[in-house]
């Protein structure tokens, strides 16, 4: 019996991890840039899809910036709790503070589709040179990520 557990535990561990790591994958058939979070939207122009994703990411306290024609990046303060985890408690009572970013980018399909998809990381000591630190998000934790450009894509149709 114990034997039988052990080699249970030999072989659920293994697809455990595994399930884990691809946690959050759209696809194993899309591109690795698509596969934190993305949709496809079609029939609407770049600026159109672009005012969209603006408009939804604002809803959410974000601040929106171009950096290229087809990239955004959107920025907003981390919750207080994830710039404590970050910065450290006396950091955070000291003003630390954590950024969220999030840079879409808006790839052409073909045929007038697009995907939309994008990449999240967390900037630690935000605002300092030599010592801000941007870590890119795990795609497990995709989901809220996700959620904002289905609303992208929802309020396009």
């Amino acid at each position: 019996m114990k034997r039988l557990f052990s080699g249970l535990l030999g072989v659920a561990i293994p697809c455990l991890l595994f399930a884990l790591a691809v946690a959050g994958c759209s696809s194993f058939s899309g591109p690795g840039s698509a596969s934190f979070a993305s949709v496809i939207i079609t029939n609407h122009t770049p600026t159109e899809i672009h005012d969209a994703a603006a408009k939804v990411f604002r809803a959410d306290g974000y601040e929106a910036y171009e950096t290229s024609p087809n990239k955004l990046l959107f920025e907003k303060e981390a919750s207080r709790f994830t710039t404590m985890s970050r910065e450290g408690l006396i950091a955070t009572q000291n003003g630390a503070r954590t950024l969220e970013h999030v840079y879409t980018e808006l790839v052409s399909l073909g045929g007038g589709a697009y995907r939309l998809q994008c990449e999240v990381f967390m900037v630690s000591n935000a605002g300092e040179s030599f010592m801000e630190n941007e870590v890119r998000m795990t795609n497990i934790r995709s989901g809220p990520y996700q959620s904002l450009l289905d609303k992208v894509a929802k309020q396009l149709k």
